[in-house]
């Protein structure tokens, strides 16, 4: 009789699936398996057949790339598809200085040069220039003014081999941290010439012909990088004798960031070559370290490697734009792309790739230009990429528990595992990235799973959203939209006002100041009924200063301001005009040091000390140009992305712990919601492995 349960793959089961088998011949009918020497023979044959089972898997789920989850095995999958996985990313800074050289013969020397190496060291590290960076001289002050001169953390590292086409040689950068982008291949006649050709990274076959210079670079075993060269038919190949030079930056990666300390210790030297001593130097950092990055994950590979083939190097839909974009830009953490078909009013022709990137900071112009153009080359047609920034809408929930007072933990202990658990869920849901939704159900799970003594949650949820002015001197209509409808409460009757049906406002903005009443603080809500009232708050009473200062509406959830001239918000986007200044004779440094009360003098009473605040003086703000606005949502539970280039922020909640027993608020107050404490920025929820912790404030330099 032949074995009838072929499917079985537990140890016990293959162990009961022998003695079945066994049981059938007449030798065994009879034969008492567990108490016997054979049991042991029964025990091998089982763990052989077990082993040999699991080996055969899980050699087999290592063929394919989406079980796979060895990284040798992974990248050699992705290799297939032309995909070299993302090495470890050096942290970039800026920096500046000066230099007063010396005058040699009644001139000053016409150029001062920074040598390529070591120049500077802070955080622990040491930060290198990637070239020699020359600079002009100042004939008259005798000044060298080095500028915005970037900086990477890490040694720079050479390493050569002799080309001997007899032998099978592998060319492998022997680093297993090597920043790849910072790779220079050089090839030399033989070892004691001086000439040497650059040789440029090849990313596909279709530009190289049998005499271009070039290389091909992919990822081999233990996540160190190799070397090919072409065969003169695609790309020139090596010759014997000849020697290949490699030089590259050996990084920390990550670890570098955030740094924006420096100490100088670079190597200077004039046209005349005169040096200087490195003591005499003081750096101005311009930007902190950023874009220091691990390499590339497991799950990173799975994920580009086949989405990344699908292009074929080329952008036609708007997902081959998100995917080369990744490739070309490794500050992108998470990209999305959509047609200008899908917008309203549509506009033909055009791309928006919009990127959130790992350092949390806003693209300057420069690199908006910079990606935007190395799209270009993978465009059909005529259309035309355009690089934008996130759109960020921040959720601000109130988080009231209960607990049973006789569980056993303490409000301490509560609101602790709450704080946890909050992270945690927007960890697993990942927020705070596109195209995603709150869901206040959720959360709410999340938070009486936190522990034990929770019986009873709620939430009271508002939603955050930034106008930004042009504080030039003309007026201007402003519109912003949540993207979902918002409350819509129903009229009631208000006595004080002779019986007039009032409704409850669902909008409320921080401050500004406008050109008509440069001296006054003032706001704006709605009126229940679609228009937005403007106002200022003498601390008793509120004096309406516009009755139609906008239109809301409830149904869409846009909210559009003015048209109105303002020339100050509440953020310290500029300085109040109030503001008496004075100059540091010693700094030449600009300090606000009055503030004076100024009357309402277009028609009020109120009075105002202006103020900014986060800067070198009492009222110098950070730059930011925004008005703060809350809006309170019809659906509390669900709150969509408003466009696909939205991002969802939580802000940091406040939680409030009670026993059973005590009241929470059934409503949402609009006198209880500050939007003047979001005028600098919101707190937004730390959430581990999710790079968007910076704000809409940010902008980098990169």
């Amino acid at each position: 009789m032949q074995p009838n349960n072929l499917t079985a793959l537990d140890f016990d089961d293959i162990r009961s699936s022998i003695k079945s088998y066994l049981r059938t011949r007449d030798e065994f009918t009879d034969y008492d398996f567990d108490g016997s020497s054979l049991s042991y023979l029964i025990d091998l044959l089982a763990y052989n057949t077990y082993y040999t089972a699991f080996n055969a898997n899980m050699a087999l789920n290592e063929s394919f790339l989406s079980s796979a989850t060895v990284r040798d095995n992974v990248v050699n999958i992705a290799k297939l598809l032309n995909y070299v996985p993302r090495s470890i990313r050096a942290a970039k800074a800026i920096i500046s200085f000066k230099l007063q050289t010396t005058q040699s013969e009644g001139s000053y020397p016409p150029s001062v040069t920074l040598k390529k190496g070591p120049v500077a060291t802070g955080c622990n590290y040491i930060w290198n220039t990637l070239t020699d960076v020359t600079v002009n001289v100042n004939p008259i002050s005798g000044e060298a003014d080095f500028c915005n001169i970037p900086i990477y953390e890490g040694s720079i590292v050479k390493f050569s081999y002799v080309v001997n086409t007899f032998a099978k040689q592998i060319y492998k950068v022997p680093s297993e941290d090597v920043d790849t982008s910072t790779l220079v291949v050089m090839v030399k006649p033989n070892e004691s010439s001086t000439q040497f050709d650059i040789y440029t990274r090849a990313a596909t076959v279709s530009t190289v012909t049998p005499t271009t210079r070039a290389y091909f670079l992919s990822e081999s075993e233990d996540m160190r990088y190799e070397i090919r060269f072409g065969d003169d038919s695609v790309g020139r190949s090596v010759k014997d004798g000849e020697v290949i030079e490699l030089e590259y930056l050996v990084t920390a990666g990550k670890a570098a960031n955030e740094c924006g300390r420096f100490g100088f210790i670079g190597k200077l030297q004039d046209s005349n070559g005169s040096s200087f001593a490195s003591a005499t130097i003081s750096i101005v950092t311009r930007a902190k370290s950023l874009e220091g990055d691990a390499a590339e994950t497991i799950e990173s590979i799975k994920y580009t490697a086949p989405r990344y083939y699908s292009t074929q190097y080329r952008a036609v839909t708007a997902q081959d734009y998100a995917i080369l974009t990744k490739t070309l830009y490794a500050n992108a953490d998470a990209v999305v792309a959509y047609g200008g078909d899908s917008l309203n009013p549509p506009v033909y022709g055009k791309v928006y790739v919009v990127i959130k990137t790992k350092t949390g900071s806003l693209l300057n112009d420069a690199t908006k230009k910079e990606i935007s153009g190395l799209l270009r080359p993978y465009a059909m047609a005529s259309i035309d990429p355009i690089i934008i920034d996130p759109d960020d809408i921040y959720i601000v929930p109130k988080i009231f528990a209960l607990y049973d007072t006789g569980c056993g933990s303490n409000p301490s202990e509560i609101q602790s595992d709450v704080s946890a658990a909050i992270v945690d869920w927007g960890t697993q849901t990942e927020i705070n990235n596109f195209n995603s939704t709150f869901r206040s159900q959720s959360l709410e799970k999340a938070i009486i799973l936190s522990n034990k003594c929770i019986t009873d949650v709620s939430l009271q949820v508002t939603i955050l959203r930034y106008i930004e002015p042009s504080l030039t001197d003309e007026s201007n209509t402003y519109c912003i939209s949540t993207g979902s409808p918002l409350y819509n409460s129903g009229p009631s009757l208000d006595i004080s006002t002779g019986g007039q049906c009032t409704k409850e406002p669902v909008v409320v903005s921080g401050t500004f100041r406008t050109a008509d009443r440069p001296g006054v603080d003032q706001q704006f809500e709605d009126d229940g009924f679609g228009n937005l009232l403007m106002f200022y708050n003498t601390g008793t009473r509120k004096i309406y200063t516009d009755t139609n200062a906008g239109t809301v509406n409830y149904e869409t959830g846009e909210v559009c301001f003015g048209p109105v001239n303002v020339i100050w918000t509440g953020d310290g986007g500029g300085l109040p005009p109030e503001a008496v200044i004075i100059t540091n004779p010693d700094t030449g440094i600009g300090n606000v040091i009055d503030f004076p009360l100024i009357q309402d003098t277009a028609g009020g009473g109120g009075t105002s000390p202006g103020g900014g605040g986060g800067g070198s003086g009492p009222g110098l703000g950070n730059g930011g140009v925004k008005i703060p606005i809350i809006f309170i949502p019809a659906n509390n539970s669900t709150i969509p992305a408003s466009s696909p280039g939205t991002i969802i922020n939580i802000v940091s909640p406040p939680i409030t712990i009670s026993p059973v027993g005590t009241p929470t608020p059934a409503t949402v107050p609009l006198n209880s919601l500050t939007p003047t404490d979001y005028n600098v920025k919101p707190p937004v929820l730390d959430i581990p492995n999710i790079s968007n912790q910076g704000s809409i404030n940010d902008t980098s330099c990169f």
